[in-house]
């Protein structure tokens, strides 16, 4: 009998092993999939790595001595799952990282949008309800794109269009609003160009756009790493669109953020949007600098090398969507505003303000309410920014984290290497020092001038101040040179 007893028992032991094994089998793979989805990331300091490595390895082994005895084995499966779960936890936030990394910084083609227009009282709601109309197009504006839109909707309609040409998108909207046409065809990014100029303030509500084609642009290029990889100048461009972030259209943000890894120092340089400048398109002529966008990114960055001197090694772009998506999915932030205000039906008072993504945006964009109009919005924008930074390193981003990745890997935008963004990780995770971050903004005088892309009109610019944009360009090459 005492033997029977003894066989039923050691029966029991080896079947609650067994079982014990199976756990610590699943909880070995979980852990070799986790070491390597972090070696797959790139970010994780090598150290890290091995320190981790090494914690579930001992672990492993201890799981398997406290199999030996039947209370032991039962903590030691506990123990298991309950660890096996945070390795696929865990594989499932470097995943969601590495997937987001991947899709801000895979380079794609810039896009043209041009739409369709009617005034705001016409019937028509689409294409088809137009296909009677006379159409208007601009002749010396994107001729390309606007040919090859008629082309798309002359193969859509199935027949061709009724179209007369303009000289400049300003006759264009004249032709319009005279009835000489009923719908025109206009390139999506000079429509807020053309209610800029006090005589066409009527476009923003006077128009209504029942069509939209997209033309790709070309494909960007990736950048390369910087040869000193101890400083860069990363261009942070914030387009005045919702949807695609890949749609040209006028930069609202203009900012250098100048970067040394080594002396943990950051500049952020704010340039007013409608700053005075040329770039390679202007041929010599002046423009504003967010008009600049217009034409891509490429020649914002070439604006601003040369009104600085310097040579700029990445951008980061980022649109309405993703700016009031990625602020929403942080639970909001609080951003810190020099003067009381009402701006987007809310009231900002002086001090701090919780802000959701749709307020923040609001906060970020006005410059009525102030006497310096484009300089204040400027400080304002790189509030925003701080208080971005500031809630993304607390507990809100965990807490967060799959929403965040989601609003970050649909509406952000860089050319710089998944290598390079892995290599600035590491670095912060290896020493976790502290940056001490400098803001400026770029000062002007507010006047009226004619644009080369609105010629004819006189619009609000600001010329440069000289000793203005001099000393930007000390700070810059002190930061660059390992100076503060």
């Amino acid at each position: 009998m005492k033997e029977q007893t003894n066989r039923k028992k050691h029966k029991k032991i080896r079947r609650y092993r067994k079982v014990g094994y199976s756990f610590l089998s699943v909880y070995a793979v979980a852990a070799m999939i986790l070491i390597t989805f972090c070696v797959r990331l790139g970010m994780v300091p090598g150290g890290y790595l091995a320190a981790l490595g090494g914690v579930l390895a001992v672990l492993g082994g201890l799981f398997v001595l406290m199999q030996r005895r039947k209370v032991w084995s039962i903590i030691s499966d506990v123990l298991c799952v309950l660890l096996t779960v945070c390795c696929i936890a865990g594989c499932f936030y470097i995943g969601k990282a590495d997937t987001t990394v991947r899709d801000v910084a895979r380079v794609t083609s810039e896009t043209d949008e041009v739409g369709v227009y009617v005034l705001t009282d016409d019937p028509a709601q689409d294409i088809e309800d137009a296909a009677d109309y006379r159409f208007g197009m601009a002749e010396a504006v994107d001729r390309e794109n606007t040919d090859a839109t008629v082309a798309d909707i002359e193969e859509e309609l199935g027949r061709e269009l009724d179209i007369g040409g303009y000289g400049d998108m300003f006759k264009l909207l004249d032709a319009l609003k005279e009835q000489e046409v009923r719908a025109i065809i206009l390139n999506s990014a000079y429509v807020p160009v053309a209610a800029d100029a006090g005589n066409y303030a009527w476009v923003t509500d006077g128009l209504r756009q029942i069509a939209s084609y997209t033309h790709e642009t070309g494909e960007e290029t990736a950048a390369e790493p910087s040869e000193d990889n101890n400083s860069f100048i990363v261009y942070l461009s914030g387009i005045d669109t919702y949807g695609e972030v890949s749609a040209r259209s006028r930069s609202d943000v203009n900012i250098l953020a100048v970067v040394n890894t080594e002396t943990k120092n950051v500049l952020l340089l704010s340039t007013p949007r409608d700053y005075y400048v040329e770039y390679s398109a202007t041929g010599g002529a002046k423009d504003k600098l967010t008009h600049a966008g217009i034409y891509g990114v490429d020649a914002s960055i070439d604006a601003l090398e040369r009104l600085y001197g310097v040579d700029v090694n990445y951008y980061l772009r980022v649109n309405f969507t993703g700016f009031t998506q990625i602020i929403d999915a942080l639970g909001g932030v609080d951003v810190y505003s020099q003067y009381d205000f009402t701006a987007g039906g809310r009231q900002f008072s002086q001090g701090y303000n919780t802000v959701n993504g749709t307020e923040a945006l609001s906060f970020a964009r006005e410059r009525y309410s102030f006497e310096d109009g484009d300089i204040q919005r400027g400080r304002n924008q790189m509030e925003v920014i701080r208080a971005v930074i500031k809630k993304a390193a607390s507990s809100s981003l965990l807490a967060n984290y799959a929403a965040v990745m989601d609003a970050v890997s649909g509406s952000f935008e860089t050319n710089m290497p998944q290598e390079k963004i892995a290599e600035l990780v590491r670095m912060q995770l290896s020493d976790m020092a502290s940056w001490n971050i400098t803001t400026y903004t770029a000062a002007g005088q507010v006047s009226t001038g004619e644009t080369y892309s609105a010629p004819g009109e006189m619009l609000s610019i600001v010329i440069p101040d000289e000793a203005s944009v001099q000393e930007a360009k000390n700070m810059i090459n002190s930061v660059l040179n390992g100076g503060e």
